[in-house]
């Protein structure tokens, strides 16, 4: 029997998988390994992002809507002490996304995010409004090469950036290009 999750991945324009080598360069970019409670909020169990923590043995929480507990990133509650929520977002909901985010921040209860974008995201207003009330902690990264998303029977390839807000890595750092 195939399981909701294993169809979502064949039909859902939205479910696409991160490469390998994104995950490995952001991880090490962020020095991943200085957070210490860190929510996966958009990875179920084959997601490099949740194979790649487990390498290094990180401290983490994965959740996905199509986990055991339905887990929804607009209902779902944080782990506690959350300092690092990472993750590539389902691009169709990415304005809701990176409200929801925002307002975590503001509620404390996470300190900090990074989100694998379009690049587009960068084009319109209302994100624009948003990045704006919170550039003093926020950073961007823009890939120099469209990346090639896997798990999909078409050609999905984007420009895309990373969005971070509050990675002490990077805080002197604005803007920069990978």
């Amino acid at each position: 029997m195939v399981s909701d999750y294993e169809v979502d991945k064949k039909v859902n324009a939205d479910h696409v998988a991160t490469p390998r080598w994104v995950v490995e360069s952001i991880y090490e970019l962020i020095n991943v390994e200085s957070f210490s409670n860190i929510w996966l909020p958009f990875n179920n169990y084959d997601s490099e992002f949740k194979l790649k923590a487990e390498e290094l043995k990180l401290q983490y929480k994965a959740t996905h809507i199509f986990d055991d507990c339905g887990n929804d990133f607009f209902k779902t509650v944080p782990p506690v002490g959350c300092d690092l929520m990472i993750s590539n977002p389902p691009f169709s909901i990415q304005n809701a996304i990176i409200e929801k985010s925002f307002d975590l921040i503001e509620r404390k209860q996470i300190k900090s995010f990074a989100l694998l974008l379009p690049l587009a995201t960068l084009e319109t207003k209302t994100q624009g409004d948003i990045f704006e009330k919170y550039s003093d902690q926020l950073s961007i990264i823009i890939f120099k090469k469209r990346i090639k998303f896997i798990g999909h029977t078409t050609n999905f390839n984007r420009g895309c950036c990373w969005i971070y807000y509050n990675i002490d890595e990077l805080k002197n750092q604005p803007l920069n290009w990978i």
